[in-house]
């Protein structure tokens, strides 16, 4: 399975005629969030496929549960073309805006996915295959700004439950000095701020 994952820069090489070109060939879109309603709704009508998605810092308000008629993750397990993807939305606490956590909120909040992790466990024989995630684990690609910083919450989840990728935005890219694909354990932890083209095998069953 084919998945173009987005996050924080509307990239000129997908907001364009040649989107379909360049991208017809994937299965879905999964956006790490920080990307206008336009952006994506161009995306997902041009290449018509399914969306899945977690907001970021810079999105609008919690309430708003639908993107470009995509799914939203927070909170949630979802499986897709027999490949479980599970999601939390948000970066690290720094002002207070919508969609920032503590690291004990960010925790509450993966305690209520943990059922569904769970349940997610016992019909399909694992837990998850992709994290999708808008701020860093804590330890690989978080920044050095209060903003910037990952969770432990993540960190602890990619221990815990091993899935095969971790994708995420939020650190901007500016230079190659910056890791874009770092594996961590048994997972490749992704930055995908702009876009990056992610292959994964489907589970046999």
């Amino acid at each position: 399975m084919k998945i173009l994952a987005l996050s924080d820069r509307v990239d000129p090489r997908i907001y364009s005629s040649f989107c379909k070109e360049r991208f017809g060939d994937v299965d879905c879109i999964i956006s790490c969030g920080d990307l206008p309603e336009y952006y994506l709704d161009f995306v997902v009508s041009t290449l018509n496929v399914p969306l899945f998605f977690v907001h970021g810092n810079h999105d609008a308000p919690r309430e708003q549960e639908s993107l470009a008629g995509g799914t939203n993750l927070d909170e949630r397990v979802i499986c897709y073309r027999n490949v479980l993807i599970a999601g939390l939305e948000g970066c690290y606490w720094y002002n207070g805006n919508p969609h920032q956590y503590t690291e004990r909120e960010m925790y509450w909040k993966y305690l209520r996915l943990l059922p569904r992790l769970l349940f997610a466990r016992l019909k399909h024989g694992r837990y998850l295959d992709i994290l999708v995630t808008h701020a860093p684990p804590k330890g690989v690609h978080e920044g050095q700004d209060p903003p910037h910083r990952g969770f432990a919450t993540f960190t602890h989840i990619l221990k815990k439950y091993r899935p095969r990728y971790h994708l995420h935005g939020h650190v901007h890219l500016y230079g190659s000095a910056q890791d874009i694909a770092t594996q961590f354990l048994d997972t490749l932890v992704v930055n995908c701020y702009g876009y990056q083209v992610i292959e994964i095998v489907p589970e046999k069953g």
